[in-house]
């Protein structure tokens, strides 16, 4: 080297003394006697079990074969997996797992009984393996020195610890119930099937009012605001836009032959998949005007049409609860004249804010408290201040813009590509660039001013504000969403190495298969592309 007087006796050469002295560059590193980008064993765990969190585990499993690469453990803190399904047992039931289609659905509106779907799903993919029940997160903060998330679980009342490269949060804004604010609630007592109030006019208090009105011997709906109700979703494909029960013909046809099968479930996302366009100002909405006129209740149209667009609000969506009105003994409230009940159903929905249920501290103290007022995130997915920390379900997600599980799917997708990248390129952490989530939102905010989100209504869409940033919706459709998360390069985002040289993940310049010459050495050579 030529340099070897400058080099006391007795001391040893090394990288780091090179380095120290000048004689070596501080990103030249030992070539690794592996072939380019052999993976690392990494470790990601997912807050939560619902449809969401478990497309994750069969794409690991099946698609990906990453088993010996990525160990995903999933941390529920129920005592079962479906989530928000397992928790509250709606009367209707709307989500199929993409990876495994159901031929056997009773009806074309499924019954929530038929949630165990989902347990019978993860029993056939053995997805329970990588499933912890009764455990809650309770805390995870970011270790900066080891690039991992290090969490506190609650299991029993006995607070247990873990660490993982990469943590998923997949609670989504529709999991925290919301008690209405009503003094004395707490010691109501009553019997049952008598005079009945139901507190609320979303998706729960029409479902509710629609299902229970036959069985009172009176039923008041309290309603605060007026909002529309619309037919059922892709009720164009129902029998006389209805729900219906399968033959057992159909069901057989479904089973024996699978193009006719997936035909008719893509004609349903198609059919879903229009909502984003319906929510664009000057969409006609007409069909629930003439719902609304058609009632027979002389007092429904003045007290529940609204004087903002259809969509502003989540749309309600229930066959019979309008027509439950026909019913001399059902009645809608709005003027606050007191009155007795022997139930009271309280259908006030949920604490929908995107703040984390458990303390999250991420790089530099860096903390989600400031979602309470304005929640922002890179396409719901990622945040600044959050390395190797993904969403599913974040800020301006796909909650109304179509096929929810359209969406999971791809952001789950997204997700496993950082992590094998992370896994095959030695990256230590990923983090969102704060200016990329600033130009993004921006970006979205401006399309939603062509969108009736923007229309003056008190809305969880605005964060509970009547105006404002949108913060729930996906600015664009379910397919705009898939193809802008495919082409996120990783430009908008600060990467960190764990070796001083981005390209040691190159390793001895061979790639697996070739075998130091003795295997193949043309496997770009497919047939058909060459």
């Amino acid at each position: 080297m030529g340099h070897s007087q400058d080099i006391p006796n007795g001391h040893q050469l090394t990288s780091a003394s090179l380095v120290a002295r000048g004689l070596l560059s501080p990103n030249c590193v030992p070539v690794k006697e592996e072939v380019a980008f052999a993976p690392r064993k990494i470790k990601a765990f997912c807050a939560g079990t619902s449809l969401s969190d478990l497309t994750l585990a069969p794409k690991i499993k099946r698609a990906l074969k990453l088993e010996d690469v990525v160990d995903f453990v999933f941390y529920e803190k129920n005592s079962e997996v479906s989530g928000i399904w397992f928790e509250i047992r709606y009367p209707g039931y709307a989500y199929t797992f993409v990876f495994e289609p159901n031929p056997d659905w009773s009806h074309f509106y499924t019954t929530g009984p038929e949630i165990e779907y989902i347990q019978r799903t993860a029993r056939k993919w053995n997805l329970y393996d990588n499933i912890q029940p009764n455990s809650k997160v309770v805390e995870a903060a970011w270790d900066e020195p080891a690039g991992k998330w290090k969490v506190k679980i609650s299991q029993d009342g006995i607070i247990k610890e873990d660490e993982a490269e990469i943590f998923v949060s997949a609670l989504g804004p529709l999991n925290n119930w919301k008690w209405p604010d009503i003094q004395g609630l707490t010691k109501f007592r009553g019997k049952l099937n008598k005079c009945v109030a139901v507190i609320g006019s979303g998706s729960s208090g029409v479902q509710c009012v629609a299902a229970m009105h036959s069985q009172t011997s009176k039923l008041i709906n309290y309603v605060r605001n007026p909002t529309w109700i619309a037919s059922n979703f892709s009720s164009e494909l129902a029998r006389a836009g209805r729900d219906f029960a399968y033959a057992e013909e159909e069901k057989k046809a479904f089973r024996e032959d699978p193009a006719a099968f997936f035909e008719m479930r893509k004609n349903l996302e198609n059919s879903v998949n229009t909502c984003a366009y319906a929510m664009l100002c000057d969409h006609p909405f007409q069909q629930m005007e003439e719902r609304l006129k058609n009632s027979h209740e002389p007092s429904i149209t003045s007290k529940m049409q609204p004087a903002f667009h259809p969509g502003c609000r989540r749309l309600t969506t229930c066959d019979g609860y309008l027509e439950s009105f026909k019913d001399p003994k059902t009645h809608i409230s709005t003027d606050g004249k007191v009155e007795e009940f022997d139930l009271i159903v309280c259908a006030s929905g949920f604490d929908t804010s995107f703040v984390p249920r458990w303390k999250l501290v991420g790089r530099n103290n860096a903390t989600l408290q400031g979602w309470k007022h304005n929640p922002e995130a890179f396409f719901s997915v990622q945040v600044d201040g959050m390395p190797n920390y993904f969403s599913i379900g974040g800020p301006n997600f796909t909650v109304s813009n179509g096929s929810i599980l359209g969406g999971v799917s791809f952001v789950r997708d997204y997700i496993m590509k950082w992590a094998q990248k992370i896994a095959t390129q030695d990256i230590k952490s990923i983090e969102v660039k704060k200016e990329a989530v600033d130009d993004y939102n921006v970006w979205a905010q401006e399309y939603f001013k062509r969108t009736v989100w923007s229309d003056n209504c008190r809305s969880w869409y605005k964060n509970h504000k009547s105006s404002g940033q949108v913060t729930a919706p996906y600015a664009g459709t379910t397919s705009h969403f898939k193809k802008c998360l495919d082409s996120i390069g990783g430009e908008h985002f600060k990467i960190q190495y764990n070796s001083a040289n981005r390209f040691s993940c190159w390793g001895n310049s061979q790639v697996k298969g070739e075998e130091n010459g003795m295997g193949d050495l043309a496997d770009y050579f497919v047939k058909g592309l060459w």
